[in-house]
This record gives C-alpha cells, sequence and structure tokens, in this order.
C-alpha cells in the first residue's frame, strides 16, 4: 500500500508548542512537506498563528488574542509550560508574515492557512480575510486558505487564494449543497465523520482527514479514500510508515 500523505498538525504538538515557527520549522526538518496552522487577529487586526480565541491553554494568561495588540502579544510566553516546563520558556507567538516569509524559504512545503471563526465573528469577514491575504502574499502560491466558515472561503479565492479548503462538521443536505456551490479544492472532516460525508459527497476535492496518530489507521483510511492524514506526531508517524510525505 502506498504511504499516505501527512499534514503536520499544528506544527509538531506531540513535541513543540503548537502552532509556533520552531514546532512548525521541526516538523519540516522531520520530512513533513504539509502543515497547517490556525490564525487569529490581535486588537490591531495582526494575523498571529493561534489556534484559541483565548491564551489561557498555551501561556496561562487568561486573556483572549483579540483584546491585546501585536506588541503586547509579542511579550508573551507561548511555551506550554504546563506540557513542557521550561524546555521552550520564551517562545513568543508567531506572526503570520514572519511564517510566510520562511515559508518563501521552504518550496517544497504546503501550508493550509486555518482562519478561525472567533476572529471573523468578531472583527467581520471582509476585515479578517483581508489581512491574512496580504499577510501570506508573499507565499501565496504554497498556500490553501481553509476554515470551516464557507463565506470567508470565498473571499478568499475572490482575492487571490490559489486553493481553499473547507471543514465540514457534518453530511446533512445543507453541507452537501454548500459544498457543491463552494466547490473546494479540499475538505477537512474529522475521521469518525470521513466514511458517511465521503459517502455523500463524492466530488472532485481531495480529502484531509483529522486526526490521527496511529499509522494502521492512517493506511486504512486512505485504502477508503482519505488523501491526505492530519497528525500531531509527525516524525513518529513518518517514521513508522518508512518514508517522508
Amino acid at each position: 500500500m502506498s504511504m499516505p500523505t501527512l499534514v503536520a498538525h499544528r506544527g509538531y504538538p506531540g513535541r513543540y508548542p503548537e502552532n509556533t515557527l520552531i514546532g512548525i520549522q521541526a516538523a519540516v526538518q522531520a520530512g513533513a512537506r504539509y502543515i497547517e496552522f490556525d490564525v487569529q487577529l490581535s486588537l490591531d487586526q495582526v494575523p498571529i498563528i493561534c489556534h484559541d480565541d483565548s491564551l489561557k491553554r498555551t501561556s496561562g494568561l487568561d486573556r483572549r488574542v483579540m483584546d491585546m495588540t501585536a506588541t503586547e502579544l509579542a511579550r508573551v510566553d507561548v511555551s506550554e509550560a504546563t506540557r513542557f516546563g521550561t524546555l521552550y520558556a520564551g517562545t513568543r507567538p508567531t506572526l503570520l508574515t514572519e511564517l510566510a516569509a520562511w515559508l518563501r524559504q521552504q518550496p517544497v512545503v504546503t501550508a493550509f492557512v486555518e482562519i478561525k471563526r472567533e476572529s471573523l465573528e468578531y472583527f467581520g469577514t471582509a476585515p479578517v480575510v483581508g489581512k491574512v491575504m496580504r499577510a501570506v502574499q508573499t507565499a501565496l502560491p504554497q498556500c490553501v486558505i481553509i476554515s470551516f466558515d464557507a463565506p470567508c472561503l470565498l473571499q478568499a479565492r475572490d482575492q487571490g487564494a490559489a486553493a481553499i479548503g473547507w471543514a465540514i462538521e457534518d453530511a446533512g443536505r445543507t453541507t452537501v449543497a454548500t459544498a457543491v456551490d463552494l466547490a473546494p479544492d479540499y475538505i477537512f472532516v474529522g475521521d469518525k465523520l470521513f466514511a458517511s460525508a465521503r459517502a455523500v459527497l463524492p466530488g472532485p476535492w481531495r480529502w484531509a482527514v483529522y486526526q490521527v496518530q496511529d499509522p494502521g489507521y492512517a493506511r486504512r483510511l486512505m485504502a477508503e479514500g482519505a488523501d491526505l492524514i492530519e497528525t500531531d506526531a509527525i516524525a513518529e508517524m513518518l517514521a513508522a510508515l518508512g518514508s517522508s510525505s
């Protein structure tokens, strides 16, 4: 059986703070050719690599990203001390522009850039999409804009996104109709929903399945039609599967 194509989910969170440049760099050094990370906007609408709207889980600071300026955020330690102790102490949030500049130096790497709902709801779709698209402009051919929010993906496509990916939460009629209208390049889906979703959505898109940490399960999902497999343990998965993705 062929090697599953692996996506480094939030970088390499099994061993590094999630959604940080050091974790993403480590994932690529381990052999990842597809990476995924999340984007929120600061109070002054600077795109920051971050999954949650709150900083509490990664830094211990109980404040929202969108309530702090980029300058304030630059002083926050997101080293995930509760998981890693002092190992990565001093790790700061990564700007999307910083990551895009680094990505330009990695021509074989494709990045899935997820625009988070919290920022879309707080600032509105147009401002968020505009800021994200400008931030990734230097590496745009290597970026796939993804989101659970279909309208923001339409705007991203209108603003020049080379490809888009829609993350779905169910396989109901509304989802099917939206997928047909949106015609995304990728559909992202949880592993438990994958089989039922694929049965009712036999479109031309590629399927990206999350979260998978078991190599045998990854192979089974690929045999069932998954095109990409998201994982937190990129190096371990690559080693177990016997090749780089």
